[in-house]
Order: structure tokens, then sequence, then C-alpha cells
């Protein structure tokens, strides 16, 4: 009995393949073994061409070329900001720094008494006053006090003779008090020759 002919139809795609495929598996001069090779390596499909059936081999082509590398994309948006992380842990206290100057300061109220000796109301790190001559006064401050002659002066009325304040300054080279740090020199009120007495004032050294 004759089988009938199966309804299959190659498609171009099918056909252009054979036509690769067909001679490579019938190449001139190919061994038995070599053709029982590639056929075990193939993918092999029934084709009918001419009205016969045809037993085709579909068998891979070597690898194209590596296409040129594409342009490059565009940056993209920026991702948004992560959360802030853990707050680390406090670091060790550090050393104990020196010790900083004092901070101690000295002051007094400088009264006349008369016209070569005065005395300190409400002294505070200063343990004496002279007077050598009128108006000159040698101030001397407790010690720990520093001795650069800077010091602030000014007139002090209540303690004043008539209740009068004078002209009072500070001379920084102590020169008619060279045993003591601090002289303070005092005037009549309007003049700066030469010094007189009765005339009180208040002193701070830093």
């Amino acid at each position: 009995m004759r089988r009938p002919a199966l309804p299959l139809v190659a498609s171009s795609a099918v056909i252009g393949a054979l036509a690769i495929a067909v001679p490579a598996l019938a190449a001139p001069g190919s061994s038995p073994a070599a053709h029982a090779a590639r056929a075990r390596h193939c993918s092999a499909v029934i084709v009918i061409s001419h009205g016969k059936r045809v037993r085709a081999c579909l068998v891979q082509g070597p690898r194209g070329f590596t296409g040129f590398t594409g342009q490059k994309g565009a940056t993209g948006k920026t991702g948004a900001t992560g959360k802030t992380g853990a707050t680390g842990k406090t670091g060790a206290t550090g050393a104990t720094g020196p010790q900083g100057p004092s901070g101690t300061v000295a002051y007094t109220i400088v009264q006349p008494t008369s016209p070569t000796a005065a005395t300190l109301i409400g002294p505070s790190n200063i343990i004496a006053v002279s007077e050598p001559s009128p108006g000159v006064y040698c101030i001397t401050p407790a010690a720990g006090i520093a001795s650069s002659g800077i010091a602030s002066v000014s007139p002090e009325v209540s303690y004043s003779a008539g209740n009068v304040p004078g002209v009072i300054a500070v001379n920084a080279q102590h020169t008619n008090c060279p045993s003591a740090p601090y002289e303070v020199d005092t005037y009549a009120p309007g003049t700066t020759t030469p010094p007189a007495t009765g005339y009180a004032f208040t002193i701070v050294i830093p």
C-alpha cells in the first residue's frame, strides 16, 4: 500500500536554510563517518522539495562579527538622599589642660589723711600705700597680683578734701616710687602740675 504524502510546506526561510545545510551534508569527498558525525550534531527536519520528501539537517553557521558600540545613553536622574546614619559614640574625655592665670584683681579707695600720709578704704589684695611727697602715692598689691604698672584709677569725691574731685593719673614708670610697683599722682582740678594732696581716688589692678 502506498503512503499518502505529508501535507508539509517549506517556508522560504526553511528553503533558504536548506540551500546552506543540505550541501554541507553532502559535500563531495566527505566520508560516511564524517557525514554521520555531522548528522548527530544537527537538527533534522523533513521537507517537501519538488514533490519529494527530503530529510535535511540544519547546521548552525559561524558566529557573526560583533557590532559597533552604541552611543552612550543619557545620565539618569539622581536618586533620593538616603537616611541619616546613626550618631556615633561619644569620644573619650581629653586630658585636663594646664591651669590658666589667676583672675584675681586688686582694688581699693585711697584717702589722703595728711600732706604725707594716706589710708586704704575697703582694700582687696592691696596691702600698703604711702605718700612720700604731697600728691604722690606708692601702692603695693598682695603677692600674686601682676606688677606690670598697668592700673585703672578714677577720682573719688566723698573722701576728698571739700568733696572736690581732683585730676588723677597713673605713673606707669613709678618714677617717685622705686620700691613699689604702682604710682598714682593727684593734681588740683584743672591742673597737671605740681602734684597736690587731698584728692581721693579709686584704683583697680587687673
